[in-house]
């Protein structure tokens, strides 16, 4: 695989993670309910809400949720990097063995 392709192929990844909608369930909602994505946090489903600690409650689940994918969108750099390097260095091992300079 070349590494333009990792590349290609992390940099998706990361931009899925960043744009898929996050589900989160709270106290007395018994439906999943989506608080916006990780970029920006919608929690205009709560404003009317008649009481206000699941509002919070929303808040808080949907502010963990935003930190786990930042961290998964994070991992997946850092494994694109490496993937990508290692293979960048397995092309120069090849052509250094083919062409010798001493």
């Amino acid at each position: 695989m070349m590494p333009s392709r990792v590349a290609l192929l992390g940099a998706i990844v990361v931009v899925l993670l960043l744009l898929f909608p996050i589900e989160i369930r709270v106290a007395g909602n018994h439906e999943g309910a989506t608080c916006g994505n990780t970029l920006a946090m919608d929690l205009d489903r709560w404003v009317d809400s008649a009481d206000g600690p699941y509002r919070d409650r929303a808040f808080q689940a949907c502010t963990a949720k935003r930190i786990d994918r930042i961290a998964q969108a994070v991992g997946v750099t850092a494994l694109t990097v490496q993937a990508g390097t290692l293979l960048i260095t397995r092309d120069l091992r090849r052509g250094g063995a083919e062409h010798p300079d001493s």
